[in-house]
């Protein structure tokens, strides 16, 4: 496509965006107060999204015309297309800007768009009537809101915009749609130079600037860091790295106060409970993990350490609370569709048909009311200290058991991998028996398991559990169909966590006594 019919073409696009835009809102204004509001509450909403459209439609053809190689901005999202409606084209046009006007349009477009959601669909657990779904006057304020819009853009004209301006613009909301970048952009220091230069557009430039240096400056580091002579003695042991992980749990509520004794008493490893609002739509809390690394690890070797010292904890967590703790938890756990309507019933498609499978991916965390305190916390301690010690003789039984943990994070309508979990959690707590002396290897492995959980508490359904992991096992060619639930697959996750915490105590006590032992014959 040449320039100039590029240049057509996006005329023709803004045109009938606008035009579209007209005719909802249009039909809102006039059916406005006539018992329909929240019909009109929508038609204002699709004129905003329009409005959207044609902006970053603009804006994609600004990266055209500058050759700036940029990949275009997606107009297919509606909290994406309902932000650009309403900042979008100032940026455009205005050089002065701040945090707050970004993420008060962001805060208003994802606000507006789970209202939408809200006031679309009948909640079958709330249901309301249609014309109770909008606020009184929060249609009517929606439809001012969007003809200012629409007026906006309909006045706004095609302008040339130098290549400079257009790269700057076009990374500059790239940037902000990543997390890492978003921090830097909106820190203190950004936000200072912001107030400074009291201009947007040389803002984004001083920033693009900044990137540009910083990468620079970590190219040469990096560089540096591989030349750097390996330190001896106490200057090995120096703190030099921090590495900071993310983890979720779906099982456990987290305790304010659980981490504080930890954080008193261990080096290099300490633990936060995360505040992220978002962070328990699909969990019930998030945890923050900070290693130091030493100076003497090379940077080489800083990722497989690292990977190593992060699920060496993680299991720790998981075998010590009985819980589930990963970096990632189950999404899609039993539905695929965004909504199914009745035509037959309702051609308008305001009927709404919600079906799930009959058993659904569920594993009753809920009714366990789990929580992550201090006792809890000080169970994973003596589990970390266990696996740190005993790495090397537990190396088999920590990688079937992650593997388990990454299998059960995955499961979901998509990608059934119940029988895999169940699979290498089974042949995590075969390997720990082995390692621990329990299991010979070759005698009846069932009643060694039973003998030594028996030692805990008493089991329901272990026996049809563990008769399901031989059966699964003898099925080297994956030839017949084992009923598998994540019911069973958590029933033999905690089974292997029940083993583990008993070795631990008795690995502890036996330690226990050998320091008493060698403190008497002193």
């Amino acid at each position: 496509m040449t320039p100039e019919e590029r240049h057509e073409h996006l005329k023709k696009v803004r045109e009938t965006c606008l035009a579209s835009a007209e005719a909802l809102l249009a039909t809102a204004e006039r059916e406005l107060g006539k018992g329909v509001d929240p019909i009109c509450f929508h038609l204002a909403l699709l004129t905003l999204e329009e409005v959207g459209v044609s902006i970053l439609s603009t804006i994609n053809f600004m990266s055209h015309t500058a050759h700036t190689g940029k990949e275009e901005l997606p107009t297919d999202e509606h909290i994406r297309k309902l932000f650009w409606a309403f900042w979008g084209g100032s940026m455009l046009r205005d050089t002065k800007f701040t945090k707050e006007s970004i993420e008060q349009n962001r805060f208003l477009a994802t606000t507006l768009h789970e209202r939408r959601l809200e006031t679309l669909y009948t909640d079958p657990k709330h249901p309301l009537a249609f014309d109770g779904r909008v606020r009184d006057g929060e249609a009517k304020t929606l439809v001012e809101l969007a003809r200012a819009r629409l007026e906006v853009e309909k006045a706004s004209e095609l302008t040339e915009f130098e290549k400079g301006d257009v790269e700057e613009i076009t990374w500059f909301f790239s940037a902000v749609e990543d997390v890492e970048h978003r921090k830097q952009i909106f820190s203190s220091t950004s936000l200072k130079k912001l107030a400074e230069v009291a201009n947007g557009k040389e803002w984004i430039k001083w920033l693009r600037e900044l990137y540009r240096k910083n990468e620079t400056e970590m190219r040469e580091y990096a560089e540096k860091e591989l030349r750097r002579k390996k330190p001896e003695g106490e200057e090995a042991f120096a703190p030099k790295y921090r590495m900071r992980i993310r983890i979720q749990t779906p099982s456990h509520s987290i305790r304010n106060n659980a981490f504080v004794d930890w954080n008193k008493g261990v080096n290099g490893i300490k633990i936060h409970k995360s505040n992220r609002k978002d962070a328990t739509k699909l969990t019930k809390g998030e945890i923050l993990i900070d290693f130091t690394l030493p100076k003497g690890l090379h940077t080489n070797y800083v990722w497989e350490h690292g990977l190593f010292m992060a699920k060496t904890v993680v299991l720790a967590f998981n075998v010590g609370t009985l819980g589930v703790f990963w970096w990632n938890v189950q999404k899609d756990i039993w539905t695929y569709y965004e909504d199914i309507v009745d035509l037959e019933a309702d051609p308008s498609g305001s009927i709404k048909l919600r079906v799930a499978p009959h058993k659904r991916l569920h594993v009753g965390f809920d009714e366990s009311k789990l929580v992550l305190d201090q006792n809890a916390v000080r169970n994973v301690y003596h589990l970390v200290a266990l696996f740190m010690r005993e790495s090397k003789k537990l190396e088999e039984f920590l990688k079937e058991y992650a593997i388990g943990l990454t299998c059960f994070s995955k499961v979901d309508i998509h990608l059934p991998l119940e029988a895999n979990a169940f699979g290498s959690f089974y042949k995590a707590l075969k390997a720990a028996t082995r390692a621990f002396g329990d299991w010979d290897g070759t005698s009846d492995f069932k009643e060694v398991a039973k003998k030594q959980l028996e030692k805990i508490k008493e089991m329901k359904d272990i026996d049809k559990t563990l008769d399901l992991g031989m059966a699964l096992e003898a099925d080297v060619k994956h030839e017949k169909h084992h009923s598998i639930t994540l019911t069973e697959v958590i029933a033999m996750k905690i089974y292997c966590d029940y083993y583990m915490q008993l070795k631990a105590k008795e690995y502890f006590e036996n330690l226990k006594e050998d320091q008493e032992d060698i403190s008497m014959e002193g």
